[in-house]
């Protein structure tokens, strides 16, 4: 039962409203905007076979140039950022559902069958796999010799970042009705903070996973279980301190880390976590506007409402710009400074390689391609260089071009 109701809610996430007058409109159309900033690109490739039927949503990541990418079918690449050259690439049996994350020595993804799986960042090589028999959907982190995961069934565990053994595990009482993803825990000072579906946030002592500190952010209200959804799915910001988060149907909320006490709250409700840059933070709603609110006082400072209903990805800071991608593969670029579209590109299929096989020597294409142009997974942002991983697995590495 509890499988059906999550497949229901993918089908309304991906809609990115719960008003019926915004399903029959459809997303907005794409206008002319005043372009100010450019997007060049460096280089284009595809990983696998891209991100799947699952809803995964399988984070690039970046170290010392080296840009690591899964995809659902289990290929693992490290690529050259200056130029795309593939400097090792792995192939797992298992389907990918998370990652990749990356660690002082390794990386990690998990797996559609409960398992973590360790890889050497040197060359992809496994390490060690541990299973904690339930769906990973977010990233796994790693700090100080923990790597914290959590699934899809409400739980978080630590687990030995050298050997993958299980240190503990907590249990948030997961509702009966929940979104198709998890948001990803964090770690500061002697805590790991995460976020779930009941609407909570909780700090565990990273030793022994014992609860230092709880708060709820959204409130279940209404008669059905779809009204009483709380869900807190993206990710969580620390600055200055202070623990910003957002959930569905619940609030932006800003705590204090140490007690966990909320310093403010106003209505919101996303999907995604915030951003934060200027001294406001960017979050986008569950009808894909974008909204900027004084990260202080939490009044509002500006809305960009031009890309209603296209479901866009997590905000990101790119060069004192607000970058989302959206369903069909555009990447928008927004002031920080008043919320106006500035800059677009999109996300196309790289170069197809040709290769003779068979008695003939016929040519056939080197890769197979799928085609789902979206964009669900976050962009990532480095000083100039913006990196995009589309659903298809096409990845292009942009520089800022002013």
């Amino acid at each position: 039962m509890r499988l059906l109701l999550a497949a229901l809610l993918v089908s309304l996430a991906a809609c990115s409203s719960n008003d019926k007058k915004d399903q029959e409109t459809g997303p907005n159309s794409l206008t002319g905007f005043q372009k100010e900033i450019s997007l060049t690109t460096q280089w284009r490739g595809q990983v696998g076979d891209g991100l799947g039927g699952a809803y995964a949503r399988l984070q690039p990541a970046l170290k010392d140039d080296v840009l690591y990418a899964a995809s659902s079918d289990g290929v693992i690449q490290a690529l050259a950022l200056g130029d795309g050259d593939v400097i090792w690439e792995q192939s797992f049996t298992e389907e990918v559902t998370a990652g990749v994350a990356l660690g002082k020595e390794n990386g990690y993804f998990a797996t559609s069958n409960g398992e973590l799986i360790a890889f050497s960042l040197s060359d992809g090589k496994e390490v060690w796999r541990s299973n904690v028999k339930s769906e990973i959907l977010s990233l796994p982190v790693e700090e100080r010799g923990l790597v914290a995961a959590q699934t899809i069934d409400g739980h978080l565990y630590a687990v030995n970042a050298q050997s993958g053994e299980i240190k503990w595990g907590f249990d948030s009482n997961l509702p009966t009705l929940s979104l198709r993803g998890t948001s990803a825990p964090i770690f500061y000072d002697r805590f790991v903070i995460a976020g779930f579906a009941n609407g909570k946030v909780v700090a565990l002592n990273k030793d022994d996973g014992t609860l230092m500190w709880q708060e709820r952010i959204g409130i279940p209200a209404g008669r059905s279980e779809l009204e009483r959804l709380v869900d807190i799915d993206g990710s969580l910001l620390i600055q200055d301190n202070l623990l910003y988060v957002c959930g569905y149907q619940g609030h932006l909320a800003a705590l204090d880390l140490t007690s966990g006490k909320m310093v403010w709250k106003r209505e919101a409700s996303s999907y995604h976590g915030p951003a934060s840059g200027l001294g406001n933070l960017y979050i986008v709603d569950d009808n894909d506007h974008i909204q900027a609110v004084d990260d202080r006082s939490a009044s509002d400072v500006w809305q960009q409402v031009d890309l209603k209903g296209r479901q866009l990805s997590e905000p990101v800071v790119f060069a004192n710009h607000i970058a989302v991608a959206d369903f069909e593969g555009y990447i928008h670029l927004v002031k920080q400074l008043d919320g106006t579209i500035v800059g677009r590109d999109k996300v196309t299929r790289p170069a197809l390689d040709w290769v003779r096989t068979g008695s003939y020597g016929m040519k056939h294409p080197s890769r197979q391609f799928s085609h789902d142009p979206g964009i669900r997974t976050r962009l990532l942002a480095s000083d100039d260089t913006l990196v995009a991983i589309n659903n298809s697995g096409y990845v292009t590495v942009y520089s800022l071009d002013r």
